[in-house]
Formats: C-alpha cells, sequence, structure tokens
C-alpha cells in the first residue's frame, strides 16, 4: 500500500474510529425527540486548581424541536400540538475541558402548547424539568469529526425520571475539500459519506454549500452517510446544530 493510499484510508477511517465509543443507544431509529439549537453564547475560560490549569468551553444554549408522545417530555398525548408529538423548549448549559472533549451538561425543559395566539408556534407551558448528563464532544474538539455524544438523566414535575442517550449532528459544507496528501484532495462527502455521494438538492438555496449531517446505524457506527440539511433545518438563514434524543 503507498504512503498516500495509507494516508486516504487513515482520513476516511478517522470518523469510524471515533465512534467506536458511542452509546448505540444514541443513534440510529427513531428519535424520542429532536431539537435544534437555535442561539449559542460561549466562551473559552481557564482556572487553575492544585497548580494545574484546565481551558473549557462553556457555553449556555436554547432549544426548539418535537418530541414524540409517551416519554418525559411528553408524556400525555394531550399536550402534543401536532401530529409529530409535543413542541418542547429546553435552555442548558455545558462544560467541556478542551483538552480531553469530555464534560457536563445541565438544564432544563418546558412543554408547550398553543397559547394565546393560534398563528405563531405553542408557547403556553404545561410542563417543566430539568437534566443533567455528561458529555463526549472528543470527536470533534479533537478529531474533527462533527458530531459529540451525551448520556444522562432527565426528570419532570410529574417526578417521571428516565435515562436518555443524545447525539448532537454538527452541520458541515460537504464540498469543503480538505488535502490529505500533496497535491491530493477529497471533499467531507467524500470522506465522511462515501454512500451517499449525491450532494444536497438544496445546495443551490444554500449558496452552492452541499449542507450535511453525519449518519450513523443502530449500532452507533458512521453509516458512510449523510443526511441532507432541509430548508426546515435552518433558522434566519443558518444551518442549526441537530440534537437526537432517545428515551
Amino acid at each position: 500500500m503507498s504512503a498516500m493510499t495509507s494516508r486516504m484510508v487513515a482520513v476516511v477511517g478517522l470518523a469510524s474510529l471515533a465512534l467506536a465509543g458511542m452509546p448505540a443507544a444514541a443513534s440510529g431509529g427513531a428519535s424520542s425527540a429532536t431539537l435544534y439549537e437555535l442561539t449559542e453564547s460561549m466562551k473559552v475560560t481557564q482556572k487553575t486548581k492544585d497548580g494545574k490549569t484546565t481551558t473549557d468551553r462553556v457555553a449556555i444554549s436554547v432549544l426548539g424541536g418535537v418530541a414524540s408522545v409517551g416519554n418525559p417530555l411528553c408524556p400525555d398525548p394531550r399536550f402534543a400540538s401536532g401530529p409529530g408529538g409535543c413542541a418542547v423548549t429546553v435552555v442548558g448549559g455545558d462544560d467541556i475541558n478542551v483538552a480531553t472533549g469530555f464534560g457536563t451538561i445541565t438544564g432544563w425543559f418546558g412543554t408547550q402548547v398553543q397559547g394565546d395566539n393560534p398563528v405563531d408556534g405553542p408557547e403556553s407551558t404545561v410542563l417543566t424539568g430539568s437534566f443533567t448528563g455528561t458529555m463526549d464532544f472528543s470527536p470533534a474538539i479533537l478529531n474533527q469529526v462533527p458530531y459529540g455524544t451525551v448520556v444522562g438523566t432527565v426528570t419532570n414535575d410529574g417526578n417521571q425520571s428516565s435515562a436518555f442517550t443524545g447525539v448532537f449532528r454538527l452541520p458541515f459544507a460537504g464540498n469543503v475539500e480538505v488535502q490529505i496528501a500533496p497535491g491530493y484532495t477529497l471533499t467531507l462527502r467524500q470522506i465522511f459519506c462515501p454512500a451517499s455521494p449525491t450532494p444536497n438538492p438544496y445546495a443551490p438555496m444554500y449558496g452552492g454549500y452541499d449542507l450535511a449531517y453525519l449518519d450513523f446505524d443502530a449500532s452507533g457506527a458512521l453509516n458512510g452517510q449523510c443526511l441532507d440539511i432541509q430548508p426546515t433545518e435552518l433558522s434566519l438563514g443558518t444551518p442549526l446544530v441537530r440534537f437526537d434524543v432517545k428515551f
């Protein structure tokens, strides 16, 4: 095997290696909730303890999306805002060590139904709760593979607690080229998604960018496919981080 071929294999295999430790329940099959990060306020901080300095990525985010009926975010079918399930808003904070990619996440959620304006989105809160968990963003932070995972517990105000797993899918442009050897480049779609080589059909709407998320199989391994980012997965023209949750 030539040096160039070896490097190509290493780059293409990077994503699969990074997925090896991911909880299987966090990917593959239907999600119990699909949320999108609508806003994020992030800063990088440093702290010193016992003579050791660590650098953390600290952020607060607001997410919105839909939870299927029958889980702690949507326990009562009367809360459903449509056939997809319940409208949910989440406010969360995370603290990730940039040297390891590991960290923590905490926050609260609210489930909303239609309130005083039948035209806009649901806003009248009928259920609240909290969550806590641990994060593994080492694939994205250490290896530039656009995803991270969460394992945690959520409790609603009806005292229903459940363990959950989740995967954050970070948007990327599949037509960005990466040099993997002198004079030889591959696009991110070729590297991450060889099983779905066709560019996103909405790319002309996105300024020519082939916007996509990574996809996984039921075992939690990359399946070599991309999920094309849909127009409904943008906010004010910007592709959103997607958070798929399973209970």
